[in-house]
């Protein structure tokens, strides 16, 4: 298990990639983030392509201590065969954490026999705050599929591109060369 600890400073704005594509890293992991200077800012990006047997569970805990502090989080799995998901996604929100704004936000898309679990949650100390969180877990309709293959596409190809349609809202925060690597990374996979 890998437990990954960030601070976030004064004013300071941090964005925090995390990209699993089928590999052999860690696939137990814990982030907790502790934003606690006024003016903090975190965005945090997951983005999860996994199959055969391969597990990955991934967790978040976010801590607002300071004013003024904003976290979001943005995590979308796609996970094929027998593969697991696993996240648990905390945001908490201190007293004294006055106008603290923090969002959650998972989504895990299955295929064949794959599961995926997703869990976020808010522990709110302050009253002036904005806070929330979203989740999802399930496969693609039938009636995407079926649309697609009467335009031509294959199973394969139909499932590609719900798989690329995915994942482009999460691309599209990194930066332009991490972007194009991160693509072909995926088509490969796929």
């Amino acid at each position: 298990m890998k437990n990954i600890k960030i601070r976030v400073g004064e004013n300071e704005e941090k964005i925090l990639p995390f990209i699993f594509t089928d590999s052999e890293k860690e696939n137990d992991v814990t982030v907790n983030v502790t934003l606690d200077k006024r003016g903090g800012s975190l965005r945090l990006l997951g983005l999860f392509l996994q199959s055969k047997y391969h597990n990955v569970t991934f967790n978040v805990n976010i801590v607002h201590k300071a004013p003024d502090t904003i976290s979001r989080v943005d995590i979308r799995a796609v996970l094929f065969d027998k593969a697991q998901f696993s996240n648990d996604g905390l945001i908490r929100i201190d007293q004294g954490a006055k106008k603290a704004d923090g969002f959650y936000s998972s989504k895990v898309l299955l295929f064949d026999d794959a599961k995926g679990r997703s869990v976020p949650s808010l522990e709110i100390d302050e009253n002036e705050l904005k806070a929330g969180h979203a989740s999802s877990v399930g496969r693609p309709r039938a009636e995407e599929i079926f649309y697609l293959r009467s335009r031509g596409l294959t199973q394969d190809e139909a499932e590609k591109l719900i798989v690329s349609g995915f994942f482009e809202p999460i691309l599209v925060m990194l930066p332009q060369l991490e972007q194009e690597k991160v693509r072909k990374e995926v088509h490969a996979k796929l």
